[in-house]
């Protein structure tokens, strides 16, 4: 048998079993987004401590926290944002030894119990030196190359927080005509974005911040099908999302020279 026959006979077995795959019970009937470690999509810092772990990392990155994929600064992930959810964290004092946050508040109404300090911090008014960060999340849904597509969130909070508000523009004055001619504001999974990075400085202080693109409106059927079905299982597992401590190490510096 010749090396062309061989690798035909080979690329026809793997088509065979792949097809054994298809239309069956897959193992995951029982598992849910409370099963799940959602990735998070991570603009890296000078502080980020994925840059200790990897020499071809570099500051600007956008990470994948499970997969440890990432993408340079301006050739950005192209993702399907699916759902926007607002929270309210509360950290303790960053040398405190605290693993996680102390809480995570649905609303904004806890900002009435802050004051704010002259680092730009909202400080709770107990005393205890913690400190509410405004977070804006997204839940996407990440398109590969290839079409192949894997689920995340992105987390935007201090500085971040004017691109996310440009984000949202984008997304809210976006416009499709109907079979009626009548324009609308389709929903936020009916299209694409590319979520790049970019220097930014304020004094002496440089960092990068996000910098979103519109990419295009969703065509591949299979693409719309998942970004409905993401959508609508994190409209309701929104509220236990649990915020990533890195995050707070990384956002430091904000407040450093670069």
């Amino acid at each position: 048998m010749n090396k062309a026959v061989a690798k035909k006979a080979q690329s026809n077995n793997a088509v065979a079993i792949m097809s054994q795959f298809e239309n069956v019970q897959t193992g995951f009937e029982d598992m849910n987004a409370d099963d799940l470690q959602l990735p998070r999509l991570k603009l890296l810092q000078a502080m980020s401590p994925e840059l200790e772990n990897d020499d071809a990392l570099r500051a600007g990155h956008v990470f994948n926290s499970v997969t440890g994929e990432w993408w340079p600064s301006d050739q950005g992930v192209k993702v399907v944002p699916c759902v926007y959810h607002k929270t309210y964290v509360e950290w303790a004092p960053l040398n405190s030894g605290a693993k996680g946050p102390v809480a995570v508040h649905q609303s904004k109404e806890v900002m009435n119990n802050t004051v704010r300090g002259e680092d730009n911090k909202y400080y709770t008014n107990d005393n205890s030196g913690n400190y509410i960060e405004e977070t804006a999340n997204y839940f996407v849904l990440i398109i590969g190359g290839k079409g192949e597509t894997s689920q995340a969130v992105v987390s935007m909070k201090s500085s971040q927080l004017t691109p996310s508000r440009n984000w949202n523009s984008k997304m809210k004055n976006l416009k499709i005509q109907n079979s009626k001619g009548v324009y609308f504001t389709p929903p936020m999974w009916s299209h694409s974005y590319t979520l790049k990075t970019e220097k930014t400085k304020n004094g002496d202080k440089t960092w990068y911040k996000w910098k979103v693109e519109v990419d295009s409106m969703l065509t591949v059927e299979d693409h719309v099908t998942q970004a409905r079905a993401f959508s609508e299982e994190m409209a309701v597992a929104k509220d236990k999302l649990v915020p990533d401590q890195d995050e707070v190490k990384a956002s430091s510096d904000e407040k450093l020279p670069f």
